[in-house]
């Protein structure tokens, strides 16, 4: 029976990153979570009966927001951060002569929309401070 080693590498780097990329996952900074912060202010019941009572609503309503939080708020949040990125990076005024913004006029309008969503999806996937 023969092996590959070559292949196991490729499959425990695809793990590794992985790993690295779910540890600064957005979602685990409780500032990226606004709804499922006013989820957990909004229910919270101080007698234990009540609590055992809100089990099952409130881990349906936290898995609704926490979801929600990933695929809506925050992403939402992040658009003009990544604008402002794409306007500093490209667009802010530098004191250049007209000779130099017109030769980099076409070249900034051709790279916006991908940086912008580069840095969108970046901002929205990983926890980047700012």
């Amino acid at each position: 029976m023969e092996t590959n080693p070559g292949r196991k590498f490729p499959l425990f780097l695809v793990f590794a990153i992985l790993a690295f990329s779910i540890a600064s996952c957005a979602c685990f900074n409780e500032n990226n979570r606004r709804s499922l912060n006013v989820t957990d202010e909004w229910i919270h019941p101080r007698k234990t009966a009540a609590q055992i009572a809100l089990a099952p609503p409130a881990v349906t309503l936290g898995t609704v927001a926490l979801a929600s939080d990933i695929a809506l708020v925050h992403p939402a949040v992040m658009v003009p951060r990544a604008a402002d990125d794409v306007y500093e990076l490209y667009w802010k005024p530098r004191g250049r002569n007209m000779f130099h913004k017109a030769l980099l006029i076409i070249p900034c309008v051709i790279l916006t929309p991908p940086t912008f969503v580069g840095d969108w999806l970046g901002r929205s996937l990983f926890d980047v401070n700012k």
